[in-house]
C-alpha cells in the first residue's frame, strides 16, 4: 500500500493539526452544526448502510457515509487532511493509527464520557493495542480483532488416512509431502503469502511466535536475526516452497480475501489466514466446497501463539461536532445502543471478533458461530494471542511495506535464511 512521505506528512499535517486543533479547543464539546462524516475502507459496505441508516433513525442522527478502496484508503484519508478536509470518524488500520496521531489527524478518546466504561470492558492485550505508544492514551474504539489461525481440510485429511491436524510444524510438513505424494493435492499447504499491511509479514509473525521466537525487542527493534525460531519459520517457508508444496500463486496475490477464496476449491490441505475468514470457508456453500463446516480451525501449530491485532474507529482532531462525532463512534466501537448492536452485526454477518469477551456469551452470537467454527476453540486461540508494540513506531508502515520483497525473495530461495533476516534487521535499523 503506497503512503505519502512520512516526512512531508509529519511537517505539513502536523503544524497544521497543531495549530486548528488548539484553535477548536479540543478539551471541550462542540454541538453540532453540520452532519457527522464517516468513512471507511470497502468491506460489505452495504451493512455499513444499514448500521448508519438505523443510528441515524433511532439516535436522530445525520450521519454522512463514504466507503472508499482499501488499497488506497489511508493514503487518500491523508492526502485529504492535507488539504484541509475533515472527516469526523475514520476507519484506522492498527499500523496507522500512531502516526495519524502524531500528526494531529486524530485525538486521543481518554477525555470523553463512557470511556473507562468502555475499557474496562476490553480484554486488556487488545486495550494496549488501542493505546498510545506510551500507554496513556486510548486512539480507538474497536472495528474488529482479529489473529492467524490455522485452518485444515477435514475430507482430504480423512482421504490421506490423516486422523488429526498437525500439532506442530514438522508433523503439517508431513502431512503435505504425503499428501502430494499420494496425489490427493498438488499444493497442499496455502500459507498467506500475499502483499498488503495484513498478509505476508503478520504471517511471519505468527509463525515466529509459534517457534518461540522474539520478532522486536523491549526498544521495538528487529531480531529475527538473533533468533532461532526465525530461522526456522523462514527455512520450513523456503523448504516447502522449494519442494512445490505451496502454490506459487499466493505470492502474487494482492489481499487475504483473494487467498483465502482459493480454499475454497477444496484443493488444499492448510491454510493459514485470519480467523474470520473460515466463516466463509467453512459457513458459505453458496461459495465454498468446503461448507458446511467441513473445512475447521485447529490450534496454531508449535507453541499456539499467533499474532493479533485490533483495527479501529477513530475520531478527527479538528472534527467541529465532537459531541455527535463521539457518539457516533460509541454506536460503532462500543455499546451505545445497549445490546452490543454494531459489534454484534460483525459477529454475525462476517465473522469479525471484537475484545469484549461478554459479546461471546450472547445466544445469538454462540447459534451463529456454531455453523461455522468452534467457538471454544476460536476463544482459546485468542487467549494466545501476541499483540506488539512496534506498529506504533513512525517507521513501521514503511518497514512493513518494504520487507514484503526481502521475505519473498527468501521464500523463492534468492537469498539464503541468514542473509534474509540480516537485510530485514538492516532495513529496520535504517529507517529508525
Amino acid at each position: 500500500m503506497g503512503t505519502i512521505s512520512r516526512r512531508t506528512f509529519l511537517g505539513s499535517a502536523g503544524s497544521l493539526g497543531a495549530a486548528t486543533v488548539l484553535a477548536d479547543g479540543l478539551g471541550r464539546v462542540v454541538h453540532a452544526d453540520r452532519p457527522v462524516t464517516f468513512s471507511g475502507w470497502v468491506f460489505k459496505p452495504d451493512t455499513v448502510k444499514d448500521y448508519v441508516t438505523f443510528y441515524n433513525q433511532k439516535f436522530g442522527g445525520q450521519v454522512k457515509y463514504e466507503p472508499l478502496p482499501w488499497v488506497q484508503y489511508h493514503p487518500t484519508m491523508e492526502t485529504r487532511a492535507l488539504a484541509g478536509e475533515v472527516v469526523d470518524v475514520m476507519y484506522c488500520v492498527h499500523n496507522n493509527r500512531q502516526r495519524w496521531y502524531e500528526n494531529g489527524l486524530i485525538r486521543p478518546m481518554d477525555d470523553l464520557p463512557g470511556v473507562d466504561e468502555l475499557k474496562k470492558k476490553m480484554t486488556p492485550a487488545n486495550l494496549d493495542s488501542l493505546k498510545s505508544k506510551d500507554g496513556t492514551k486510548l486512539l480507538g474504539l474497536p472495528y474488529f480483532t482479529s489473529l492467524f489461525t490455522l485452518i485444515y481440510n477435514e475430507p482430504m485429511l480423512q482421504q490421506a488416512g490423516i486422523k488429526a491436524p498437525a500439532k506442530s510444524w514438522d508433523e503439517l510438513v508431513e502431512h503435505c509431502m504425503k499428501l502430494k505424494k499420494d496425489k490427493i493435492s498438488d499444493t497442499p499447504y496455502l500459507p498467506n503469502w500475499s502483499h498488503g499491511p495484513s498478509e505476508t509479514m503478520p504471517q511471519f509473525m505468527s509463525d515466529c511466535f509459534s517457534e518461540g521466537a522474539q520478532v522486536f525487542d523491549a526498544k521495538n527493534h528487529l531480531i529475527v536475526d538473533q533468533e532461532p525460531g526465525a530461522a526456522r519459520a523462514m527455512e520450513r517457508w523456503q523448504k516447502m516452497y522449494k519442494a512445490a508444496l505451496v502454490n506459487p500463486e499466493v505470492l502474487t496475490k494482492t489481499s487475504s480475501t483473494d487467498v483465502h477464496r482459493l480454499f475454497w476449491t477444496g484443493r488444499y490441505a492448510y491454510h493459514t489466514n485470519h480467523s474470520y475468514y473460515l466463516k466463509t470457508i467453512a459457513g458459505e456453500p453458496q461459495n465454498s466446497k468446503l461448507a458446511p463446516k467441513k473445512a475447521r480451525m485447529a490450534m496454531y501449530p508449535g507453541t499456539g501463539a499467533t499474532y493479533m491485532w485490533t483495527d479501529s474507529y477513530v475520531v478527527n482532531a479538528r472534527t467541529k461536532t465532537l459531541d455527535d462525532a463521539w457518539k457516533f463512534a460509541r454506536f460503532l466501537g462500543g455499546n451505545l445502543n445497549g445490546d452490543w448492536y454494531v459489534q454484534r452485526q460483525w459477529c454475525l454477518i462476517a465473522g469479525l471478533d471484537n475484545p469484549y469477551p461478554e459479546m461471546y456469551d450472547h445466544p445469538e452470537v454462540v447459534q451463529s458461530y456454531d455453523r461455522w467454527v468452534d467457538l471454544g476453540l476460536l476463544r482459546e486461540q485468542t487467549r494466545k494471542g501476541k499483540v506488539i508494540s512496534a506498529y506504533k513506531e513512525p517507521w513501521y508502515a514503511e518497514y512493513d511495506t518494504k520487507a514484503l520483497a526481502i521475505v519473498h525473495d527468501i521464500i523463492r530461495g534468492g537469498a539464503t535464511v541468514p542473509k534474509g533476516l540480516k537485510q530485514l534487521a538492516s532495513l529496520q535499523k535504517s529507517l529508525a
